[in-house]
């Protein structure tokens, strides 16, 4: 996990959405950025990032802080569980930690790589 508990979400963890709802207080949002070298995938209704080091990819995150060693545990045995891995990616000069996938498998991109808009269209 990251040392300053600081990471990178693109899906139901960014602001508004539930995952977002169900730890809101125990997140600091720092800022939003695109991040370049990735494509998002919608599996069913869950997002998913594949690394793919093209500056023309890129995925919007929204960085924050978990404020609480016990949500952040929480928040990575729940990734992890689902089939994500962990690693660490430069966003706007801090090192935060983001979960992805090593494949998207059949799973349709996601235009713009923006999950909230997305998801928002498919409601």
């Amino acid at each position: 996990m990251n040392r300053d508990s600081c990471y990178a979400f693109y899906g139901s963890l960014r602001q508004g959405m539930y995952n977002y709802k169900r730890y809101q207080k125990h997140l600091n949002y720092l800022f939003t950025e695109n991040l370049s070298g990735f494509n998002l995938y919608a599996l069913e209704r869950y997002p998913i990032a594949v690394k793919t080091n093209s500056s023309a990819d890129t995925i919007k995150v929204e960085v924050m802080q978990i404020i609480d060693p016990i949500i952040e545990n929480e928040i990575h045995q729940l990734e992890m569980k689902a089939g994500y891995y962990y690693e660490e990616v430069f966003v706007g000069g801090l090192l935060a930690g983001i979960y992805l996938f090593h494949e998207n498998g059949k799973s349709p991109l996601v235009p713009g790589g923006d999950w909230v808009q997305f998801f928002g269209q498919q409601v």
